[in-house]
């Protein structure tokens, strides 16, 4: 059964969404409630996993990683591309996929001849296609905006 959303668990969400390092205090008076309401409300999120964590935003660009590229790959072993994956610093998202590729695979690279060292140790695994990114949009939208969060019946 899904955990059931009031009004002030959807603004909280959003909020947080928006700032993860909002305070208690903060959220509390933009949404009329007490710090330790709010407390206990997150609280509630975290344990029923409607919360799973807080992130930091890195920007790859600032930190040397000036490319990055989005793999479809079809691979005979999901665990061989998994532990591939899991060993390999570049990979910033890894989903199982339908359609003619098994995976979807989203790396940054420092440099072309990265991404081709990348794409030659990841093409022992099976058959890849590329697409580099050019431009991104969206790419910190909040995952369900506060009004779009399932409403109690």
């Amino acid at each position: 059964m899904a955990f059931e959303l009031d009004n002030y668990d959807r603004k909280i969400i959003a909020l947080l969404q928006s700032n993860a390092r909002i305070s208690y205090t903060e959220i509390g008076r933009q949404v009329h409630l007490t710090a330790p309401a709010v407390t206990e409300r997150v609280r509630r999120l975290e344990e029923a996993e409607v919360i799973t964590g807080y992130q930091t935003r890195v920007n790859l660009r600032a930190l040397g990683y000036s490319f990055e590229a989005f793999i479809n790959i079809v691979v005979d072993s999901h665990a061989a591309l998994d532990a591939w994956a899991a060993a390999h610093a570049e990979v910033l998202a890894l989903h199982a996929t339908t359609g003619n590729h098994c995976a979807l695979m989203h790396i940054g690279v420092t440099s072309p001849e990265h991404l081709q060292n990348v794409l030659m140790s990841l093409g022992k695994l099976g058959k890849t296609s590329t697409s580099m990114v050019l431009s991104s949009q969206f790419e910190n939208r909040p995952r369900c905006h506060g009004d779009q969060l399932p409403k109690s019946s």
